[in-house]
């Protein structure tokens, strides 16, 4: 199951998105985000597309980043759908005229079993999960991170009807690592 595809896209000096690739359009797609067109990504900032404060500004510190130095950050990340873990890498590189670029492709997938909690088409309740950006990871109390797996089996998810809405935060370990990768303090 190897998946070659390399998934871009551009911002320009004012972080407005400027381009995706067809690969990355059809990514989106087959991860049920199927309204995503150049129409509705193309021309808006990436900061509208990032709704968590410290997953935005880490974003805003790493293009700062690429764009006065000129070097490349590279980093590890998930982007797993319900029945695939997908371990993925991100590069971020600085372009011309402070346009930067962001390049994702799969390092490796594993197949698992269907996680519900994780499909799209679920009836949701009022509750709010808040699951890692970077590791898919799920915040518990105490404070700790868990596999999806885990999270669903501790909160006993397995055979509700209906799934708690999701939230995309960052765990500590992510932003850690993130920042010593990038050398950002």
């Amino acid at each position: 199951m190897e998946d070659k595809r390399e998934f871009i896209y551009r911002v320009d000096a004012h972080d407005r998105i400027v381009f995706a690739n067809a690969e990355w359009y059809n990514f989106a797609g087959e991860n049920a985000a199927l309204a995503i067109k150049p129409a509705v990504v193309i021309g808006f900032l990436l900061w509208d597309f990032i709704s968590h404060p410290e997953t935005k500004q880490l974003f805003h510190d790493l293009l700062k980043k690429v764009r006065e130095t000129g070097r490349p950050v590279t980093f590890p990340y998930r982007c797993d759908s319900p029945d695939c873990r997908r371990f993925m890498e991100l590069e971020i590189v600085r372009l011309p005229n402070q346009e930067v670029e962001f390049r994702s492709r799969i390092l490796r997938q594993e197949l698992r079993t269907p996680v519900r909690l994780l499909e799209d088409k679920v009836e949701r309740t009022e509750e709010l999960l808040i699951v890692c950006g970077w590791c898919k990871k799920v915040a518990m109390p105490a404070p700790r991170w868990v596999e999806i797996e885990t999270a669903v089996n501790e909160l006993h998810l397995f055979d509700a009807a209906r799934q708690p809405r999701i939230s995309h935060g960052l765990c500590e370990a992510c932003a850690s690592l993130i920042r010593s990768k990038s050398k950002i303090s």
